[in-house]
């Protein structure tokens, strides 16, 4: 070849192995240990990497770590990339691979990596992937079916989402009222009336704005949107180490719309917490990070939530004592497709808010077993569960005290 500065190693002991690993087998061997903080720190902050199974490169470092960790998330924990040979000059090496699946060799997972060394890093400048033969992408679907395999429990929160969906948007008779795809006017009238006094602020104050709404529909609507607000204290389910096929962020937002058509699609896509150690800093956005620690944020809502039990119960008092109210509340479900999807929301929430729990106190370094009853107010005690939860949990660390 023209160059003794070549080592080769070989899987099969064959070639001259050197112990110590050079920086591409560290990459390797970061990949298989699924450790891709330590994968993408082999790299230069610059990086430049191709692989011929996507149109474009990989440019920069935290680019190619956004890819590592979908490809982490999208493959299961038993494939490993085997290295068969490696040819390494100072600052180039090249890697033939291939890919088992719990020690069984993959058909048509053999490929061959290309890299040039930075001269004064070490570090890898550069990479050129070809695979022996491109696989098909897996895509959403793909990694969707395979978390449902994972985990059989997904199917519970996936088939209350299709029957949610079916019976507000398409079914007649099982609901009352007309279903929301027949865009009744009296249903758009009715939204937005309750939009615009949205956490009762308008009506309390007497704004010449505020619409006059039966009391007990404005408290549900209330009580319902404060809920929904209560999972922003989950932010932290969402990171650069532990992306999700449906970002929690915008998925948040679209529960204050549509609710539960939009809390359910990311419960049964979510990816599963894994690690024990995360700090503030690794929260998406500096905003989802004041928000998702806050502490208040628990009594807040809370007090929101409160507040619209009670307007519900007392106030605007020409509706009458309790009795009376709650029987002209019940004639007004009765025709209210709106309204009556508000209270199989509120049953939604109360079934499904556990789902955050416990992947929330692990990644705040609290084993299971421990904080058992502030653990099991969480998970089954409706809302206020929730509120003395976001108020008492362990804060995530931030790296500076950590430190």
């Amino acid at each position: 070849i023209g160059d003794e500065s070549i080592v080769f190693t070989s899987d099969d002991g064959e070639g001259k192995r050197d112990r110590s690993l050079s920086v591409v087998e560290q990459y390797f061997d970061a990949w298989n240990k699924c450790d891709m903080k330590t994968a993408v720190s082999l790299f230069t902050d610059d990086c430049q990497m191709r692989d011929l199974q996507y149109d474009d490169a990989f440019s920069g470092r935290d680019q190619f770590e956004k890819h590592l960790l979908r490809v982490k998330d999208c493959l299961p924990s038993t494939f490993n990339f085997v290295v068969d040979d490696v040819a390494v000059s100072q600052y180039k090496a090249g890697v033939l691979w291939h890919v088992e699946n719990s020690g069984d060799p993959l058909a048509f997972t053999r490929g061959c990596s290309f890299y040039t060394i930075d001269e004064e890093s070490g570090l890898i400048q550069s990479g050129f992937e070809i695979p022996e033969k491109a696989p098909p992408k897996q895509g959403f679907l793909n990694t969707l079916v395979s978390k449902f395999e994972a985990e059989p429990i997904r199917f519970l929160p996936a088939a209350v989402w299709v029957a949610y969906m079916y019976i507000l948007f398409i079914s007649d008779g099982i609901l009352p009222g007309v279903n929301a795809l027949a865009l009744e006017q009296r249903t758009w009238e009715e939204v937005r009336d309750l939009s615009l006094n949205f956490f009762l602020v308008a009506p309390s104050l007497n704004l010449p704005f505020s619409p006059l709404v039966h009391p007990m529909l404005e408290g549900v609507f209330n009580l319902l949107l404060a809920w929904a607000a209560m999972f922003a204290g989950f932010l932290s389910d969402e990171r650069k180490d532990k992306p999700n096929l449906l970002p929690f962020g915008p998925m948040l937002v679209g529960m204050q719309f549509l609710t539960s058509g939009f809390l359910l699609p990311y419960l049964f896509t979510r990816t599963v917490e894994t690690s024990s150690d995360v700090y503030q800093e690794d929260i998406d956005g500096d905003i989802q990070t004041l928000v998702a620690e806050w502490r208040p944020l628990g009594g807040f809502l809370g007090g929101v939530g409160a507040a619209s039990i009670w307007w519900g119960l007392f106030a605007r008092p020409e509706f009458g004592e309790f009795s009376e109210r709650y029987a002209s509340f019940g004639d007004l479900l009765s025709i209210d497709r709106v309204g009556s999807s508000f209270l199989v929301d509120l049953v939604i929430f109360a079934v499904f808010q556990s789902w955050f729990v416990d992947d929330d106190l692990k990644r705040r370094g609290v084993e299971e077993g421990e904080l058992t009853d502030l653990r099991n107010v969480a998970k089954y005690v409706p809302f206020f569960g929730l509120v003395a939860y976001l108020t008492l949990r362990p804060p995530l660390p931030t790296r500076k005290i950590a430190e």
